[in-house]
């Protein structure tokens, strides 16, 4: 079963700028091809850059553009990393990376990977996806732009066999019914920076008509306090294009318990949600799991905000 991404906060930033004619390419060539891309506009509202990664333990990271403040910290490398291939071509095998400057790194979270770089340990994220081969991507850039009515630059991370790929082809592919995802494009991509205040995004697998696994990513952000879940959730149902609330099985409210769940910085938290005993069997369609989380620092002093995870039951 597909892992299923939120939201309606990531969908607002993936309608990026086309490139003009005033944009401009920059490809060094050599034998086996070009060894350095980068495009821009006259104007700087469009930037393409090949993109710092490595693989380790058959998973790709990316930089994250964020550096680590950890302290105190062992000096010992978990492993040592040897550059391969040109700056912007994925590693391909285990213990490479793509750029100069990276002997090693360290294990941090599930999700990272810290490598000192210039005197700063910088950390690097990891690109995964269970429902993709990855080997299949050759690529790997950072895409910057923004549209002419967004407030904001909207930054990606994109995998693609297409050297050439660009805003112009990503705005394309959400102008259209194809995603990237699919066998013709063969791309993938991820927001780069911070979409959500504190860092938060969710995705579910292990999809059935009884129930799911809830993954809730962290990274990044500007928590202030400890950030919280508890048991509690509503499900909703599209149905003749509006969502209504799905029918419950049972006389009463569900009472939840007070427990409250960590959310792991920098980690991915994982929870079940079994809905057989409030809602039953769910039928095939196109539901939304609301749930909030909590930046909690102290009793009575704390900020409550909902997701959303839409769904599909086949």
């Amino acid at each position: 079963m597909k892992r299923i991404l939120i939201t309606s906060l990531i969908l607002s930033c993936l309608l990026l700028s086309a490139c003009n004619d005033s944009t401009s390419v920059g490809v060094i060539g050599g034998a086996d091809g070009p060894t350095s891309i980068f495009v821009s506009s006259e104007n700087g509202d469009t930037v393409k850059k090949p993109l710092r990664m490595i693989k380790v333990d058959g998973k790709l990271y990316y930089d994250s553009g964020k550096v680590s403040d950890m302290t105190p910290r062992c000096g010992t490398l978990d492993g040592e990393l040897k550059q391969v291939g040109a700056e912007h071509e994925i590693p391909k095998n285990d213990n490479e990376c793509n750029f100069e400057g990276a002997e090693g790194y360290q294990s941090a979270t599930s999700i990272t990977k810290e490598i000192p770089i210039n005197g700063e340990w910088v950390i690097f994220k990891q690109f995964d996806d269970s429902e993709l081969d990855m080997s299949i991507f050759k690529y790997c850039f950072y895409l910057k732009g923004k549209t002419p009515n967004a407030e904001n630059e909207s930054e990606i991370v994109v995998l693609t066999e297409d050297i050439n790929y660009n805003f112009e082809e990503h705005n394309k592919l959400f102008s259209s019914s194809q995603t990237p995802n699919d066998k013709k494009y063969r791309t993938t991509f991820r927001v780069y920076g911070d979409i959500d205040k504190w860092g938060i995004s969710l995705s579910a697998d292990k999809i059935s008509p009884l129930s799911l696994n809830l993954q809730i990513e962290q990274f990044g952000g500007s928590p202030t306090g400890d950030l919280q879940t508890g048991l509690a959730y509503s499900l909703e149902r599209i149905i003749n294009d509006e969502w209504q609330p799905v029918p419950t099985i049972i006389s009463n409210t569900p009472a939840w318990n007070a427990a409250a769940y960590q959310i792991q910085k920098n980690e991915i938290t994982e929870m079940k949600i079994d809905w057989q005993y409030i809602y039953g069997p769910l039928p095939s369609g196109f539901y939304r799991l609301t749930k909030e989380i909590t930046d909690f620092r102290a009793a009575g002093d704390f900020d409550t905000k909902t997701y959303e995870l839409y769904f599909t039951i086949e």
